[in-house]
């Protein structure tokens, strides 16, 4: 069909015409979006292997076996690589990626991480560490030290003569007797210089400790003594109670636990920023 001289004399009236723009911009509209979509829909079809892809699976490589990837193991580093890419990129076109806790709390472990390094290191003044240092003495105190001998009487061997056995057995140690043979073996040692309180718990049990901790360091022997292994006589030759060092000594380790601790707060506070975009509904609390 061809245009008639009228039809071309109407050409310029119906391009001045307002839905004629319309139309045509929509057209426009529409050619560009599915050319986009195109665009995204290839790009999301598209798994990249990168250099820093290349880089981290190397270095995972040469931390767990000790040596550099062959480029054998490259391309089956890769080859695994892809295939988890596809098989997780199609997990979630299908949805299956929903209602499971594990890749819920993973993605929250990946988000919370990146929270933690996009949080600003701030460094605070003398004062500031001082104050730090005072408020939170307990964090920066020595513990309590005991350096301390014992003799062993297995309940296992003897019974309920154990005890006994180890009140008939101080006198004899008192008056300088071979302590070294007292006794009955002990899977541990006899002796041990400078024992943090928390470690002789950690060995004997608390009960045991909290004896150590208030026997003098007067050199005598004195007990008998109740642990988690069973009856002792000791002898505690030094027992320094907790100190808390000078502040210059700990300045660093004051410092480290103050970045700590703040660094810590700013995560959670933009977690809880994160938290407050979203309208949490919990059934049968919110009346829904």
């Amino acid at each position: 069909m061809t245009d008639t001289p009228e039809t071309v004399r109407r050409w310029p009236v119906l391009l001045r015409e307002p839905l004629v723009h319309f139309v045509a911009a929509a057209l426009l509209v529409f050619v560009a979006w599915n050319a986009l979509s195109a665009s995204r829909a290839n790009e999301q079809r598209t798994i990249r292997v990168t250099n820093s892809d290349l880089e981290r699976l190397a270095s995972i490589y040469a931390s767990e076996s000790g040596t550099l990837p062959s480029g054998e193991d490259m391309v089956a580093m890769v080859n695994d690589y892809v295939r988890d890419e596809a098989l997780a990129r199609e997990a979630k076109r299908l949805g299956l990626d929903e209602g499971d806790t594990i890749v819920t709390r993973r993605l929250a472990q990946k988000m919370t991480f990146m929270v933690s390094d996009l949080a600003e290191e701030t460094e605070p003044d003398e004062a500031t560490l001082r104050e730090w240092y005072e408020t939170h003495a307990d964090r920066f105190t020595e513990p309590q030290v005991v350096t301390f001998e014992h003799v062993f009487f297995s309940e296992d061997a003897r019974g309920d003569a154990a005890a006994s056995d180890a009140e008939a057995e101080l006198a004899t140690l008192n008056a300088g007797g071979d302590w070294q043979k007292a006794g009955d073996p002990f899977m541990l040692q006899r002796s041990y210089g400078a024992l943090p309180l928390r470690e002789v718990a950690r060995l004997f049990g608390v009960p045991f400790a909290k004896a150590l901790a208030e026997t003098p360091a007067t050199g005598t022997w004195t007990g008998p003594v109740r642990s988690a292994l069973g009856v002792h006589l000791v002898k505690v030759t030094e027992n320094d109670p907790p100190t808390l060092p000078p502040f210059d000594e700990v300045r660093d380790k004051v410092l480290a636990d103050w970045q700590d601790e703040t660094r810590r707060a700013q995560n959670e506070a933009a977690i809880q920023d994160i938290i407050a975009r979203y309208k949490i509904v919990v059934e049968g609390i919110n009346g829904e």
